[in-house]
């Protein structure tokens, strides 16, 4: 699946949870394991604080939206996101800044085994 730095930023923040079964927490310590943001990857990120106790991300460069790279999932690791993406929907918690990250997910194919 390819993503963006804000995509992998939201996957970490929103998609994977805190709090789940243990069999789900090492599924999710190995997306964000994959995902985390390396080196200078960072330094293209800036937290905004607008006051209201939920910090919102910024980007200091437009490539931080637009470069893609190429992420490979497992079929449990991707099945399981799908799983969460599908869990957000129901509550009621898309956004129309995360609509476009959970669609990548929802749409991507499990590897070739």
């Amino acid at each position: 699946m390819k993503l963006t730095i804000k995509d992998r930023i939201i996957i970490l923040n929103t998609v994977l949870p805190q709090y789940d079964t243990r069999q789900n927490i090492e599924l999710v310590k190995k997306i964000r394991d994959k995902i985390s943001l390396k080196g200078d990857e960072n330094s293209s990120v800036f937290l905004i604080n607008n006051g209201n106790n939920m910090p919102e991300v910024g980007f200091k460069t437009s490539e931080a939206i637009t470069n893609e790279i190429e992420f490979a999932f497992t079929n449990e690791e991707l099945a399981y996101m799908k799983q969460r993406v599908d869990y957000i929907d129901q509550q009621g918690m898309f956004s129309e800044s995360t609509m476009i990250t959970y669609d990548k997910i929802i749409a991507a194919s499990p590897p070739n085994t």
